[in-house]
């Protein structure tokens, strides 16, 4: 087996050349027709933040004594999203890796937060909607606590409030809330659940990561939206992705907490070794600059009124294309988005068939899985590289669900619903010898056409689909 290191270096040219060579399978972010899970801020703002990465890219920003100007950038970027989620001049924050890293950094500080201050509490739990983030079911496996997984009203996938209500207890030392959720971009009712959270002195996280710069900004413009941020003195925590609708580059995300009394459980500091003092506010120890200073480039040349023309934008788009989808027989937007991402079901036909046939056609989406009450779904968030598209993309749905539709369906759904239910508790090894003659799998390479993999995975349960994943992703 080769890797990348030879006995002898090769040329650059030959890197250069090999590492081209390498992205021949990759999805073409440049088309405008990816989405989801890319965020671009136009060519001209893409060329600053990546010479401002680069030339940041050698400074560690471990070493503030060393580098005190990615701790001064750093401090502006935080101080510009603190503003916008309209918080007061005792919250402070830190910048992050990624929404994960805010994340688990939010709920760590909730953790040792709780072990001052709550002592009596020996089995610590965690109340949030099963339309939460994954991110904090990892929180949960790292820092061990309990998660409550609470219901969702259907009728618009926001968190249901009696659910919620009814899972907090003594126990819980955080309870968390979307704004929005990812998956159904619909926000949780944050004023309530962080008022029923205080009532009973527990923290309240807002996991603002994919929207909590994009729906300041709708805000800001006169959209008329629930509040959801530091407006509200129950929420006592929000995480916010830059490189998300902040259009920065990856990595870079912020933590913001009420007040320093707070963010003081989040600091891991240790001069017990022979080694060097670590004091890092976040997981990291050493990290780049070069995100922060992307990040600070992104914010100040495109400034609020920049901002705004691309929400603007994005949501004109959005509008047309929920009104476009919302006129083909056979699929539909559920819930209520509030900002420009949503998700596509059908009662009529296999809707993990439709990303396959738009992939046909140069679309990305992401198939979800059903789950706490919502079907199978493809999830969009659209970006303003999407905007010159949209037209298109609803008349190549409007094709693929028509002929779908009109020719039926390649995928036997009832079929390999029934031989899921049959082995559905069963050992994963007969799992898997059931299954593999039904999903086109040969070899550890995904198929080209996901259909029947994804309804197979959509009907597993949870616990199974995972360790299902487990075994296959950890054999590659």
């Amino acid at each position: 087996m080769e890797g990348a290191m030879l006995e002898k270096g090769v040329s650059r040219e030959r890197v250069v050349e090999e590492l081209i060579d390498s992205t021949g399978k990759d999805v073409d972010w440049r088309t405008g027709r990816v989405l989801t899970g890319l965020y671009d801020p136009g060519e001209d703002a893409h060329d600053l933040a990546v010479e401002a990465y680069t030339r940041f890219l050698p400074q560690n920003a471990l070493y503030v004594n060393m580098y005190p100007s990615i701790g001064n950038l750093e401090k502006d970027v935080v101080t510009s999203i603190a503003e916008l989620l309209r918080a007061d001049d005792e919250v402070v924050g830190n910048m992050t890796s990624g929404g994960t890293e805010s994340i688990l950094m939010a709920v760590k500080t909730a953790r040792d937060w709780a072990r001052e201050n709550k002592p009596q509490i020996t089995e610590p739990e965690m109340v949030l909607p099963v339309s939460a983030h994954p991110a904090f079911l990892k929180a949960a496996h790292y820092f061990d606590l309990s998660i409550k997984q609470t219901d969702l009203d259907l009728s618009n996938y926001r968190a249901d409030l009696t659910s919620y209500r009814e899972a907090l207890s003594d126990n819980t030392i955080i309870a968390v809330g979307s704004a929005p959720n990812f998956s159904h971009g619909s926000i949780d009712p944050i004023k309530e659940m962080a008022a029923l959270a205080a009532e009973k002195d527990i923290l309240f996280h807002v996991d603002g990561c994919v929207g909590g710069i994009y729906l300041s900004i709708m805000r800001r413009m006169g959209d008329k939206l629930p509040d959801f941020d530091f407006s509200l003195p129950g929420v006592t925590s929000i995480s916010a992705d830059l490189h998300k609708y902040g259009y920065t580059p990856k990595n870079a995300s912020v933590i913001l907490y009420r007040n320093r009394d707070l963010r003081k459980y989040a600091w891991f500091v240790c001069s017990s070794t022979t080694e060097y003092v670590v004091i890092n506010p976040t997981t990291q120890s050493s990290r780049t600059g070069g995100p922060i200073a992307a990040a600070w480039a992104i914010l100040r040349y495109l400034g609020e009124e920049g901002f705004q023309n691309i929400v603007s934008k994005s949501q004109d788009a959005t509008n047309k294309v929920i009104s476009g989808i919302r006129e083909i027989e056979g699929i539909d937007v559920i819930g209520k988005p509030d900002m420009c991402m949503f998700t596509l079901a059908s009662d009529e036909i296999n809707v993990f068939e439709v990303d396959d046939e738009m992939k046909m056609r140069g679309w990305q989406m992401i198939p979800q899985f059903a789950c706490g009450g919502s079907p199978p779904n493809l999830h969009i968030s659209l970006t303003q590289a999407n905007v010159p598209h949209a037209e298109q993309f609803v008349k190549d749905l409007k094709a693929v669900v028509e002929t779908l539709r009109s020719k039926g369906s390649a995928v036997n759904t009832a079929e390999l619903y029934a031989v899921v239910d049959e082995v559905a508790e069963e050992p994963l090894e007969v799992i898997m010898a059931t299954l593999i003659p039904h999903i086109g799998l040969s070899g550890m390479d995904l198929p080209e056409k996901m259909a029947p993999l994804n309804t197979v995975l959509s009907r597993l349960p949870a616990r199974k689909r995972d360790q299902l994943l487990t075994f296959f992703f950890n054999m590659k």
